[in-house]
């Protein structure tokens, strides 16, 4: 158990955030939340407005906070997913370079950061890949080299599909389940990089505690697998058939682009960085992970 450290979070209430939160308050560390209306710490993303406080007495900081992903990519709405991202890194970066005891920063990204297609497996090493998600990834990374040129130590947390019954992917993907109208996706052989919610934030944790780690890690498990897998495994676990394939043609039809790059992606990722760190997952199976995140 490390010293304990005071964290602010962009983004608390959300999913990731709520679970983050909760592990770091049962780990001993103080949780201040940050938002334009109701947290701790207010700040006004589009005006460039953060509490001149904010900061005070802060160890590290959590950038979670952004337009959601899941919807149909209009012209309007690509522009407010990368500029919500860009925009909020960008304030708190320049408002950690500015104080003379550095917080650390520890932003979310996206696996979408090598692409939505690859050839082969990629790890942190890989390079960048082609699409909306991978440019919106890029920015949003970019857009903390404030804090990375003034010395804080800057953590990237390049995330897959995260598990959890209360929302997210999989939440989504239930109901059809449970009813027994649900199937593989296209082919099914598109490659999915998924974590669960509590392995995800443990690896919060981890960047908060370990002063040694910095830079890009994919926040996934060591076991991706393939959408037929993912879908017979969900289908063993709730107890119903998968004999409702979603033919590709309409999942592009549904929701454009965004359904190429996320329901139709096929990227299986790894994340060599935490291996090497000897981090250990709670449910690094997907089976088990799926039973947990259900029971």
């Amino acid at each position: 158990m490390t010293q304990p450290k005071t964290i602010l979070i962009s983004g608390a209430s959300g999913l990731v955030g709520s679970a983050v939160s909760k592990m770091l308050q049962q780990r001993g560390h103080s949780v201040r939340t940050l938002s334009r209306s109701s947290g701790d710490v207010r700040w006004d993303v589009e005006a460039g407005q953060l509490d001149a406080s904010a900061l005070d007495g802060v160890d590290a900081v959590i950038h979670l906070a952004g337009e959601p992903i899941a919807q149909r990519w209009s012209d309007a709405a690509r522009e407010r997913i990368l500029q919500s991202r860009v925009k909020g890194t960008s304030l708190l970066a320049e408002a950690i370079a500015a104080r003379p005891e550095k917080p650390s920063f520890i932003c979310a990204s996206g696996s979408n950061f090598y692409g939505h297609t690859a050839a082969d497996l990629v790890d942190e090493t890989s390079p960048s890949g082609e699409g909306f998600l991978a440019e919106v990834c890029r920015a949003w990374e970019g857009a903390a080299q404030p804090a990375i040129d003034a010395g804080a130590r800057t953590v990237f947390v390049r995330t897959g599909i995260v598990l959890a019954a209360e929302g997210g992917a999989l939440a989504k993907m239930l109901t059809p389940f449970k009813l027994g109208l649900g199937g593989r996706i296209a082919g099914g052989n598109q490659r999915m990089s998924w974590i669960s919610l509590h392995d995800l934030a443990a690896v919060y944790s981890r960047s908060v505690e370990d002063e040694t780690l910095s830079g890009a890690i994919n926040a996934v498990s060591p076991n991706p697998v393939c959408n037929a897998i993912f879908t017979k495994t969900l289908g063993k676990v709730l107890g119903r058939p998968t004999i409702f394939p979603l033919p590709a043609a309409v999942v592009t039809t549904l929701f454009g682009d965004m359904g190429r790059e996320t329901v139709l992606a096929d990227l299986g990722v790894l994340p060599q960085r935490l291996e090497a760190l000897g981090f250990t997952w709670q449910t690094p199976d997907l089976e088990q992970a799926l039973r947990e995140t259900l029971s």
